[in-house]
């Protein structure tokens, strides 16, 4: 008898190692789900006014499996704003690169793609929802909103400055201050559609945002880019 369990416990055991618990399709699912009715249950009532039963039960879990994947609600709200901080690192770490090589020839293309691509990542529903849930609840947790702020748009606008101030020594851009202009260029392809968004619940379409950010583009060069492009048409 004992060798017939040895025997089934070593079969057992390459199929119980194979896959790792953290990329198993049904934790990932399980996680998914727990995420989403968190972010929809934070945001409609409040993170006191949520409980973990209520998330289990938004989630269609039990209150034993969401356990196993979250602690408590610190955690889960932790998690659900480290996500969207890392891909806003991802964004920015892809800015130092983007822009290098640019020349007065393609100056114009590459700020009104890289103007569209943020207006779209800044107005992604996860992100307007994030950015409700982080502002609902800075009181209580100040240093997890600080961290927010200068992991996510904080780096993105350091980004941006090293990228202008590189333009600028280059001669392409207009640039004493790159913080400013980064800060700028964020604006005006992405502020007031994220002012709506976040105040309003409703972000724009997409085509709209990308007529947003194309006239935001427009209206940064008119003011930082060298003389010798100011009335280079857009293409």
């Amino acid at each position: 008898m004992g060798v017939i369990e040895t025997r089934r416990a070593r079969r057992r055991r390459p199929g119980r190692s194979s896959v790792p618990r953290g990329s198993d399709p049904r934790v990932i699912r399980t996680r998914a789900a727990v995420i989403g009715a968190a972010q929809e249950l934070f945001l409609s009532r409040g993170f006191a006014g949520t409980t973990m039963d209520d998330i289990a039960a938004a989630a269609g879990l039990t209150k034993r499996t969401l356990y196993n994947n979250f602690p408590d609600k610190n955690a889960l709200f932790t998690e659900i704003v480290t996500a969207v901080i890392a891909q806003a690192e991802t964004f920015a770490q892809g800015l130092h690169e983007e822009l290098a090589g640019t020349t007065a020839a393609d100056l114009v293309p590459r700020l009104h793609d890289l103007g569209e691509r943020l207006a779209l990542g800044i107005l992604r529903p996860e992100v307007v929802t994030l950015r409700r849930l982080v502002i609902g609840e800075s009181r209580e947790f100040p240093s997890l909103a600080a961290e927010y702020f200068d992991r996510a748009p904080g780096q993105v606008l350091e980004a941006l400055a090293s990228a202008f101030a590189r333009l600028g020594a280059d001669g392409l851009l207009r640039v004493d201050q790159p913080r400013l202009a980064a800060a700028h260029f964020a604006y005006l392809v992405a502020g007031e559609s994220l002012d709506r968004a976040v105040l309003v619940g409703t972000p724009p379409s997409k085509a709209t945002l990308r007529v947003h950010a194309r006239a935001g583009v427009e209206t940064f060069l008119a003011r930082y880019a060298a003389p010798r492009r100011r009335r280079t048409p857009a293409s």
